[in-house]
């Protein structure tokens, strides 16, 4: 059985520490919890993190001035910003800092662990334009991308694809035929 996926909150707020450890362990995440973000730095540096939760404001360091030493130190793993005190129009700077994601509080559960599943590998994003408001083009659309990717991810292999997309062999190559891709 593989090892959790670890995440280290930093965030000076007991309830928003708890709730995000909370709804990140119940999704099967093993989650460490620092109050103190002058502490942060030893705890990266003791344990191996895969992703890191960080507040913007807190006593001692400030968010904005941990981010670019964890960046420089670490700079493998994402950082997702999860504060009040910021907006969609605040990710260019936070991103230019080197954050992943911007997750405002009050935030769902859903939010939280879909913005850690896609900084931790865990989902894929496909980025997609629709061309018209037609169902069956759309579905089309949407079929094709994500069955390119599946390819893609089993490095063209039809097998490993189809079991990628929980369907038979035989099915992944109608579509392959019906959405006339070849490779």
């Amino acid at each position: 059985m593989a090892e959790p996926v670890r995440v280290l909150v930093i965030d000076d707020d007991p309830g928003a520490c708890r709730l995000s450890e909370l709804t990140l362990t119940k999704a099967g995440y093993k989650v460490t919890v620092c109050a103190d973000s002058t502490r942060a730095m030893d705890l990266l540096k003791k344990d191996s993190y895969e992703c890191v939760l960080l507040d913007i404001r807190m006593k001692g360091l400030e968010g904005t001035e941990l981010l670019p030493i964890v960046k420089h130190n670490f700079p493998d793993i994402p950082v997702i910003i999860v504060s009040a005190y910021c907006n969609r129009s605040d990710a260019p700077y936070y991103s230019s800092l080197g954050a992943f994601e911007l997750v405002a509080k009050p935030f769902s559960h859903d939010v939280l662990v879909d913005a850690v599943s896609r900084a931790v590998g865990a989902t894929e994003t496909i980025p997609m334009m629709l061309t018209s408001l037609s169902l069956a083009e759309a579905r089309d659309q949407v079929t094709r991308k994500v069955i390119i990717a599946a390819l893609r991810r089993a490095n063209w292999n039809q097998v490993k694809a189809a079991q990628l997309l929980g369907i038979s062999r035989y099915s992944l190559i109608r579509w392959l035929h019906k959405l006339q891709i070849t490779y």
